[in-house]
């Protein structure tokens, strides 16, 4: 580990990520000093995985924790319009992203980005199983799972991989990835994003800071994500465009002009994992990774968890998760891999400030029954009209029950909520669960 050249640095958030970043700065002899606005009991656990010498400062802090701080460090769920990040840019302090300083201190180990606002923990899970596969040593992780300044910390590796979500990018400074991949884009997180072009812009940090040598991949299907301009070399993959790089060529999967592995051999449903193993296949090429080496880890590839996962079947009905599916564009692209007029779909939540309207057209084509659930309950409803017969439940337990006596043999109960699950669970991990249990009576489902 390097010696950094700040004396003392300010993290705020001790989450995961902000727990690593102060193990990093330790490691790296920087004197530290956190913060947080959660009591000592709600962060007992966190507190007991802070090395040694962090000052810690709870509850509601003022500007006086600035004194003396060379740097600040922002876990992901501090907004920049936060005071105390006003704050530290109004007296000059460099205010960074937790995953802008774990590269900052990565050295020379490629870095795979991976954005958008559906898929981009698939597509990260992919293209990381690809390359341990191929016998790589691989981290995966940052937005999704092990936080960056941890993957560093640890060291090791021959590539890194990470997914970046907007809420890290926006701040980034240097941060470059070897190979940055942005899939797709779909209103979200409107609730933080002033606008969706804000959203874009948050996002296509991504390739800021590419050098020429370095790899742009990029959805040419989507047409705010085709539209950008990088200064790194481009690279597209498509379901429709057969002059991509990568794309879809009837029944097989193409790359650079080969055919790499017939459609029916990817382990993974629905058209929009046939996008995403494009887009991870792309990559992992560009890292330098043969095509047999890409068609081994795609044959081996499973579904993640809580996304269109199979909870059980019973009396001819499947119930499949997709918890992870927190909005509009996730829940369109899922369900088009499902027959028509026999989904059963559950959906609600807390919005974030979505523009519900465009679920219309594939709800209508896809769904025989809506049962809604949570805040944004009302807003989803208004935004279906007439287009399906919908159903107010409130709770995700009244909604599994109202499914259940509705579905006939052969249809498909969906949890697919278009939402955040904050309103009423801990996150959509745990909102699957609880959807697996009520569906299985299955106590194991339930803590998983």
């Amino acid at each position: 580990m390097r010696q950094a050249r700040w004396q003392r640095a300010l993290v705020v958030g001790l989450g995961v990520s902000g727990v690593d970043a102060c193990r990093l700065l330790r490691a790296a002899g920087v004197e530290v000093r956190a913060v947080d606005r959660q009591s000592a009991q709600e962060l007992a656990f966190r507190l007991a995985e802070l090395p040694e010498g962090v000052e810690v400062r709870l509850g509601e802090v003022g500007e006086e924790v600035l004194e003396g701080v060379d740097v600040v460090v922002l876990s992901p769920g501090v907004p920049p319009t936060a005071p105390l990040v006003l704050a530290a840019q109004a007296r000059g302090i460099p205010v960074l992203p937790e995953v802008e300083l774990a590269f900052r201190f990565a050295g020379e180990t490629p870095i795979v980005g991976i954005t958008g606002s559906n898929g981009k923990s698939t597509v990260t899970e992919l293209v990381g199983h690809i390359l341990k596969t191929a016998g790589r040593r691989v981290a995966v992780g940052a937005n999704l799972g092990p936080a960056a300044s941890g993957l560093v910390l640890r060291g090791g590796w021959d590539v890194m991989v990470w997914e970046l979500s907007s809420f890290q990018l926006e701040l980034v400074q240097t941060l470059r990835p070897a190979v940055a991949v942005f899939l797709n884009l779909s209103p979200d997180h409107l609730d933080r994003h002033p606008t969706l072009e804000a959203y874009l812009a948050a996002k296509a940090k991504i390739f800021a800071f590419q050098r020429p040598q370095d790899h742009a991949v990029l959805n040419a299907d989507d047409p705010l994500v085709a539209a950008l301009e990088v200064f790194s070399l481009r690279h597209t993959f498509s379901l429709r465009d057969k002059a991509a790089e990568a794309h879809l060529d009837g029944a097989h999967l193409m790359l650079q002009g080969k055919v790499l592995l017939a459609r029916q051999a990817l382990p993974l449903p629905g058209e929009h994992n046939v996008a995403n193993a494009l887009a991870a296949a792309l990559a992992c090429r560009l890292l330098g990774l043969s095509r047999e080496e890409i068609v081994a880890g795609l044959r081996t590839a499973r579904p993640l968890p809580h996304r269109h996962e199979l909870v059980a079947e019973l009396d001819g009905v499947r119930y499949v998760d997709d918890s992870k599916g927190t909005n509009v564009g996730a829940v369109v692209a899922g369900l088009s891999g499902y027959p028509a007029k026999r989904v059963h779909l559950i959906l609600g939540g807390l919005g974030k400030g979505q523009d519900f309207r465009p679920l219309r057209e594939a709800v209508a084509a896809k769904a025989v029954r809506v049962y809604l659930i949570g805040q944004a309950a009302e807003a989803i409803a208004a935004a279906l009209g007439d287009a399906v017969p919908v159903e107010m439940c409130g709770t995700l337990e009244e909604a599994v029950r109202r499914a259940r006596k509705c579905a006939l043999p052969g249809d498909v109960v969906l949890l697919s909520p278009a939402c955040a699950s904050f309103d009423q669970f801990r996150d959509y991990a745990h909102r699957g669960h609880e959807f697996a249990r009520l569906v299985t009576g299955s106590k194991h489902h339930a803590e998983a």
